[in-house]
């Protein structure tokens, strides 16, 4: 099996002192990707219609377990359909988060009302390597 090297812009995209948009490879790039691939609800793109994940969904569902559920559901399955190169060791969505997760300057009042998703991804140039991308879906909160 030959594996490809991806190059592509960054998420957020950046310019370099050049003036020329900068490029990355690798699990930076493919992080990247996976982040833009999250953030974009079904819909938005015009050429791509069904490219997404639909969890801005989620953001005024109440905060019941089975919110865990359907979030882990959506991000594998947008990340099966549209990230095949992406290799994932695990998916952890939790509605209970430690304080030590948010930023130190978080005044911690709604902690009860953000979804935590860590996605551990193995990059495939070094499967020995794994790497995580977090991200915090905020939610309504209401039961």
């Amino acid at each position: 099996m030959t594996i490809r090297k991806f190059l592509g812009a960054p998420y957020p995209i950046v310019k370099t002192p050049n003036g020329l948009f900068a490029q990355r490879s690798g699990i930076d790039q493919i992080k990247a990707d996976l982040l833009q691939l999250l953030l974009t609800s079904p819909g938005e793109r015009v050429m791509l219609p069904a490219y997404g994940t639909p969890l801005k969904r989620l953001f005024f569902e109440p905060n019941d377990p089975t919110i865990e559920d359907q979030a882990r559901q959506m991000i594998a399955t947008a990340i099966g359909v549209w990230e095949p190169r992406v290799i994932i060791n695990n998916i952890i969505v939790s509605r209970n988060i430690d304080e030590d997760m948010l930023h130190s300057e978080d005044t911690l009042e709604n902690k009860e009302h953000i979804l935590y998703v860590q996605i551990d991804i193995v990059d495939p140039d070094d499967i020995s390597e794994v790497q995580s991308l977090v991200l915090f879906v905020p939610l309504s909160g209401e039961l």
